[in-house]
């Protein structure tokens, strides 16, 4: 693919597909006519950190195997995807700085058009080559999630021993101070915080803090609890969210009628919580992606999410899912 260029989607294209997907989702149809937005393609889910809030943290509870995004994987979401989301995270689980070719894949998907792609970082491998790799590559959006304030917070929701809350603050710091040097806007830099027991008595100070650095945009992340698939994490939460069938919750999720995320090895996921890709939709190796969008895995589930019965293990402990409520849905079918 690298001697050709792909051709964006015109703004025709892209407003005929947005009105299939609403009228896909507001019917309950479990065949659409739209395509979908890849919504994240992982560059890899290797982490040098073993976060309390993650599935890859301590305990890791992920199951499914580790390794790198290749440039077949990537080439074939290149080919098959017309629609990114804004932006289009070039990361799912891990690291990215982690992967060894992660800017010649981001010029890679930079040159057949993907218009907003952007990466998260946890900051521990910002060092100065890294800094001036990102601020010399076309990378749209950059993310640098530092979960706390203090090194005392940040040392408990991290869990590293190699990795200080010193080295991460000034990683960032020397980012914002080398991008402000260049007279540069990009790449459009976000500080994350994750909102925790932990972290809610420094909101307001990281936000304070970052601004002042520079940051174009701070964060307040919500807490995931991953779909209720992993244990222990009750404790973390600031506020115990209502659960998904109870009648605030149960709207039908948008994400089985608008994207998906693509794994680092080209198993096709509905959402970013199916972080061991229990629900797999297919695989990009062997299908093409408007195959695996209206294939049986993710009919059946927008026909049980319809119905309003969809007891799939990733979706029925969702607290998470966007939607409408099912009252304002499907009038023709009611």
């Amino acid at each position: 693919m690298q001697g050709s260029t792909r051709k964006a989607p015109g703004l025709l294209e892209q407003k005929r597909n947005a009105f299939w997907r609403e009228y896909g989702y507001h019917h309950g149809h479990e065949r659409v006519r739209n395509l979908p937005s890849v919504f994240a393609i992982e560059s890899t889910n290797l982490c040098n950190l073993r976060c309390v809030m993650c599935p890859r943290g301590e305990p890791d509870v992920m199951e499914r195997s580790l390794g790198l995004l290749d440039d077949e994987v990537l080439d074939r979401v290149l080919e098959e995807a017309r629609f990114f989301g804004d932006p289009c995270w070039f990361h799912w689980f891990g690291e990215p700085l982690l992967h060894p070719r992660i800017f010649d894949q981001i010029e890679r998907a930079k040159s057949q058009g993907v218009p907003n792609l952007g990466i998260s970082t946890n900051g521990t491998l910002l060092d100065s080559n890294r800094r001036e790799a990102i601020l010399d590559s076309p990378l749209d959006t950059l993310l640098i999630a530092i979960d706390g304030t203090t090194k005392e917070v940040y040392e408990r929701v991290r869990l590293s021993a190699r990795h200080s809350f010193e080295e991460v603050v000034e990683n960032a710091q020397a980012f914002l101070s080398a991008r402000q040097a260049r007279g540069s806007t990009r790449p459009h830099t976000i500080l994350s915080i994750i909102v925790m027991d932990e972290t809610e008595a420094q909101l307001a100070e990281f936000q304070r803090f970052w601004t002042q650095a520079g940051a174009d945009e701070v964060v307040f992340k919500s807490f995931v609890n991953w779909a209720n698939q992993v244990n222990g994490l009750d404790e973390l939460t600031i506020t115990v969210k209502p659960s998904r069938s109870s009648p605030a919750r149960a709207n039908p999720c948008r994400y089985l009628w608008e994207s998906v995320v693509i794994a680092w090895n080209g198993l096709v996921v509905p959402c970013c919580y199916d972080y061991d890709a229990k629900e797999v939709l297919g695989d990009l190796k062997v299908q093409s992606l408007a195959e695996i969008w209206n294939g049986e895995p993710i009919r059946r589930l927008r026909r049980d999410e319809a119905a309003g019965c969809n007891n799939s293990s990733l979706c029925a402990g969702c607290d998470q899912a966007p939607g409408i409520p099912r009252q304002r849905l499907w009038p023709i079918r009611r």
